[in-house]
């Protein structure tokens, strides 16, 4: 894994640790032994296979070398079982993300980094409970270009007419040369800056891409380096792919990363976008998600990220294409369960002295108070609860705390701070931040 550093001088520099990500496999005992003999790198542990259960089960536990290679013998394995003999567990978790849970990091966490000689050394000398903690400095760049358009819209046949380069202190227009000059310009300008963030709107779906295509153009892709690593920008001949959520299809662009910096782009992130980069780093801290991955999901895949790091240090494991249906209900248990919100009929006509009542994250609160999570509601270890749900009467577990409602508590402990924080700030800049920070929160929070 490689971790990137900013350092006290300012400086940057890179960490390499000798880590492998790991994937589980679950099955009757024997079965297990007889998989172990064609799976070259795999030991048996002890987890719990599902949340609330009260004993861990012997499962493999399988090293792989990166997340494909996890997919694709995760899917011989599945295959060699007939599709039922096996269980596979943390098989599409990103590598990233296990990475920072397995060794106790978060993003932008102030660390203490001793380079041994096969494994790094982590002291964290900062915590995600943290709500004035201290932030590196971040030289931040906006990008933008201009193409000479042939069409209505531009196109990545397009020449390209100018670039422009804004920083804090000053604003550089790459407009003079032929188009493979200008390219080399904007290579020189980012080495020379140096950069720690680049701001695009459209870095994903045009500027990145056009860029690398227009390099590739000329013969000189492999001089467009514009992150800190010696690899050039790659040519996707797939940009984005779509995906079904909620009754609709999306489409999501390929990310554009750039190795060693940070890339956001503003036109394909939600949190970034709404609450800055204050807003995205509070996520990114306090979630455990890293910050391009941050920047560009949706609010829920953080709230997931969170929880995953609840499951995985109570060593329980996540399933691979989980698919399991939900507890039948009969009429009346589905019209009390599943009726959301009671919304009372309005009169009709003018009213006056009208009042509002406003819960500050009502059902956040309520599933953190009363501990409901997935496996906490209707648990088998405790049928005789004291904390049960109102008019249905189903029992809630004492014996386990539910990783929901485990992963709620940061979110809505910090955003308090953050609120009270806002009305005490001394000036607009300090409330700003801190209304960033908790606006942030908040829309994690409307996933609960």
């Amino acid at each position: 894994m490689v971790v990137w550093l900013k350092q006290s001088d300012g400086s940057c520099i890179s960490l390499v640790d000798t880590w492998k990500p790991c994937f589980h496999i679950g099955g009757a005992l024997d079965d297990l032994l007889n998989l172990q003999p064609f799976i070259p790198a795999c030991r048996l542990v002890d987890k719990f296979e599902k949340a609330g259960d009260k004993e861990r089960s012997k499962v493999l536990e399988v090293e792989v070398e990166h997340e494909l290679e996890a997919q694709t013998l995760a899917r011989q394995i599945f295959r060699r079982g007939g599709y039922s003999k096996y269980r596979l567990y943390d098989v599409d978790i990103p590598s990233t993300q296990m990475y920072l849970y397995n060794k106790d990091l978060f993003p932008l966490a102030f660390v203490e980094a001793n380079n041994l000689h096969d494994h790094i050394e982590w002291t964290i000398e900062d915590s995600r409970e943290h709500v004035d903690y201290r932030l590196p400095s971040l030289r931040t760049l906006r990008l933008g270009i201009s193409t000479r358009k042939t069409r209505g819209v531009p196109t990545f046949e397009d020449e390209l007419s100018s670039i422009t380069i804004q920083t804090e202190n000053e604003t550089l227009a790459v407009d003079s040369g032929s188009e493979s000059d200008k390219i080399v310009q904007l290579v020189n300008a980012f080495r020379r800056l140096d950069p720690d963030v680049i701001l695009t709107e459209g870095g994903d779906s045009f500027i990145f891409p056009y860029l690398a295509r227009r390099a590739q153009h000329h013969g000189i892709l492999h001089e467009m380096i514009l992150g800190r690593e010696a690899t050039p920008l790659r040519v996707y001949e797939v940009q984005g792919h779509s995906y079904f959520s909620y009754g609709k299809v999306l489409f999501k662009q390929t990310a554009a990363r750039l190795l060693g910096r940070l890339h956001v782009d503003e036109a394909n992130g939600f949190i970034s976008s709404d609450c800055g980069l204050e807003g995205l780093f509070e996520v990114a801290r306090t979630c455990i998600i890293p910050l391009q991955r941050a920047s560009r999901t949706t609010i829920g895949t953080s709230m997931t990220s969170l929880q995953l790091y609840h499951a995985v240090k109570a060593d329980v494991l996540i399933p691979w294409n989980k698919n399991e249906p939900e507890e039948w209900k009969n009429g009346n248990e589905l019209i009390v369960a599943d009726r959301g919100g009671f919304i009372y009929e309005p009169q009709f006509g003018l009213q006056e002295s009208v009042g509002e009542l406003d819960f500050s994250s009502l059902y956040p609160t309520i599933m953190r108070t009363m501990n409901l999570s997935g496996e906490t509601v209707r648990c088998n270890c405790c049928p005789n609860s004291a904390n049960r749900v109102p008019e249905l009467g189903w029992n809630i577990c004492e014996r386990w705390d539910g990783i929901a409602s485990k992963s709620l508590d940061i979110l809505l402990r910090k955003r308090a701070i953050y609120k009270k924080y806002k009305k005490e700030a001394p000036d607009p800049p300090t409330r700003l931040r801190y209304d960033q920070r908790q606006a942030a929160l908040k829309w994690i929070l409307v996933c609960s």
